[in-house]
């Protein structure tokens, strides 16, 4: 199928009919994924013929493949549930109401819907996040939100910020404060603070993410630089540099793993980071052109709107810079503060260019920006309550710097970490154990009964998506044990992984003992360490022959049994069984039971119990321990 550019008229035979009444059956007769893929162009001349609407230009072909993806998107998006607290709404039809006291979030594309609701006592959210969703918000959930302490973020196309919730508290001391910051010492206070952080914070994702010591040896003096700077001018100018050291490091060092399967069908450019330049908007990292940059900027937005929220809370204007510049409709505040947090948003988007990603994560239009699409937009933005987590110690201690350089006695509250609460708790509990007495639990001295459960918070690490296989992409099953998946193959593509690693062991094998002799001089398998090893397990495999005869002798099975019924009953059940669960079963190592499962070797008889009935195969031979 073709994008289509239609020019429709007015029907002569059918007065006030045109595109109007046939729109809406060609909608309903369209899969719902393609419908964004269709353009249309209305012409309503005075007098026109009947004819139906005809093509007057073609857009690039969607190939079954493209078509695909978005369906399987579509249905791997809202079979999502919500992430550490962050409940995201996004598709057409959305709605966000309150039905019978419950906060309902319905949305969804098609027959791919989805419908949550949420008491007040027990809801566990703190954002609720509309992505560039077709709906409606109503003021009773609005209510509800803000009496849950549940904030309502709206984003709309390219990231632009509609509406959000809370307010705050209001103080003019503290905004006159803020404004005459660019000003006086306060201000250079508080860049020295938030670029201070924010190098110590790139410093670790070069360290820990990136392995590059010499760069993060060189952000360290800058940082130490920055420490006794002597203007705001002189902080840019050393931020500038650091930022050149650290970009650079990730344009040698970052690439980015799409499952194998979806290789062929991206641009080779989409394959590594391109820098914070982009093509299209020459000296600006918008408008990415390449993946990574697309989800850091993305991330980066969410960031934004979680300090846009902090600062609203805290009383201070989201809009007044300090370090960046007074602009229209640009909150400079909220860029200064979450200066301190990119480095999270860092090491997410470097997390998940590990991958493997997916073709369908990104969009690109015509003059090659580069977009993200869901599900992989979902998941950035369930980051926001580590974001905002994040923002909380910052942005307090920053409101601190500015109350503090006030003339008048201002007291800024701890409204988003809540330390002076914890603190004026733990000093009643000293006073209290002072004075031999039993501490008051909070406002409850009365003994009365606790509370109930605490909600949880956030964790401070934003959360990742499941590991996808890395061959079609695809999600992995997770055991009802563990939260995340424990390979990185689906069964499907795993048999072809293991052909590809065995053809490639034999030669990194010798390579291996080749550096090593070169080092030590003499092969791995010669060293003492490996030849009592090699002692030791051979006695105990001979003695473990010798049990196994002696209880055969004692045993009716069927001596004809040979490798071939081996090959022909037992090895084929293996092919599905991983290595630590054959080595489980049999006692033997790893390396044995790769031999075993790829056909390279047969195991000893006394092995074939446990391996047929590990298959589901009955083949009548004792245990050893039998």
């Amino acid at each position: 199928m073709r994008g289509q550019t239609i020019e429709a008229g007015r029907c002569a035979n059918t007065p006030g009919h045109g595109i109007r009444s046939w729109a809406p059956h060609a909608f309903r007769t369209l899969p719902v994924v393609l419908l964004r893929s269709l353009h249309y162009s209305y012409w309503w001349p005075g007098t026109m013929s009947a004819s139906a609407p005809r093509i007057i230009s073609e857009g690039p072909a969607l190939t079954p493949e493209d078509v695909a993806d978005r369906i399987g998107a579509i249905a791997d998006t809202y079979v999502r549930h919500d992430a550490e607290g962050v409940a995201v709404v996004d598709g057409f039809g959305a709605r966000v109401a309150v039905e019978r006291g419950h906060l309902s979030l319905s949305d969804g594309i098609g027959e791919h819907r989805r419908v949550r609701r949420y008491a007040k006592v027990d809801h566990g959210l703190r954002r609720v996040v509309v992505l560039n969703a077709e709906g409606v918000v109503s003021f009773e959930a609005l209510r509800w939100c803000a009496g849950a302490g549940v904030a309502v973020v709206v984003l709309g196309a390219n990231g632009a910020h509609l509406a959000a919730s809370p307010s705050g508290r209001e103080d003019a001391r503290l905004l006159r404060a803020q404004a005459l910051a660019l000003y006086g010492p306060s201000g250079l206070d508080v860049v020295r603070y938030l670029i201070g952080e924010k190098l110590r914070g790139h410093v670790r994702v070069l360290r820990h993410r990136l392995d590059s010591d010499s760069a993060a040896v060189t952000l360290t003096d800058l940082g130490e630089q920055i420490g006794i700077a002597g203007s705001i001018d002189e902080v840019r100018q050393l931020e500038a540099a650091a930022a050149n050291v650290y970009w650079s490091t990730w344009e040698q060092s970052v690439s980015v793993a799409f499952a194998r399967s979806d290789v062929a069908r991206v641009p080779t450019r989409w394959g590594r980071f391109n820098g914070r330049r982009s093509a299209v908007h020459a000296n600006s990292p918008r408008s990415a052109t390449d993946p990574c940059g697309a989800m850091l900027n993305y991330g980066y937005k969410l960031a934004e709107v979680e300090a846009v929220l902090a600062c609203r809370v805290m009383g201070l204007d989201p809009g007044v810079g300090i370090m960046h510049a007074d602009l229209p409709g640009r909150p400079s505040f909220a860029l200064d503060v979450i200066e301190s947090v990119r480095p999270l948003v860092d090491a997410h988007v470097l997390d998940l260019c590990a991958g493997p990603l997916r073709k369908r994560d990104f969009v690109e239009d015509a003059r090659g920006v580069v977009r993200v699409m869901a599900p992989l937009s979902h998941t950035l933005a369930e980051a926001m309550g580590a974001y905002g987590l994040a923002l909380g110690p910052v942005v307090e201690t920053v409101a601190g710097i500015l109350g503090t350089a006030s003339p008048y006695d201002v007291s800024v509250p701890s409204s988003l970490t809540g330390a002076k609460h914890r603190q004026a708790a733990r000093r009643r509990v000293a006073e209290a154990r002072g004075r031999d007495e039993a501490p008051a639990r909070g406002p409850n001295p009365g003994g009365m009964a606790p509370r109930g459960r605490r909600q949880a918070k956030p964790s401070a690490i934003p959360p990742l998506p499941l590991r996808s296989c890395r061959g079609c992409g695809g999600q992995l099953a997770v055991d009802d044990d563990r939260d995340r998946p424990r390979i990185d193959w689906c069964p499907e593509c795993l048999p072809e992984r293991r052909v590809e690693i065995g053809a490639a062991l034999p030669a990194e094998g010798h390579a291996a003992a080749r550096r090593f002799a070169e080092r030590t001089g003499t092969l791995p398998a010669h060293t003492p360490e490996a030849q009592a090893a090699r002692a030791e397990a051979n006695a105990r495999q001979r003695n473990e022959e010798q049990k196994w005869a002696m209880v055969a002798e004692k045993c009716a099975y069927d001596a004809e049994l040979d490798a071939a019924y081996f090959e022909d009953e037992i090895r084929p059940g293996l092919a599905a069984m991983t290595l630590p669960v054959i080595a489980r079963a049999t006692g033997a190592s790893t390396s044995a039971a790769s031999k075993w499962r790829s056909g390279r070797t047969v195991p000893h008889r006394r092995h074939w119990s446990s391996l047929a009935h590990l298959v589901g195969v009955d083949c009548g031979l004792p245990h050893v321990g039998q």
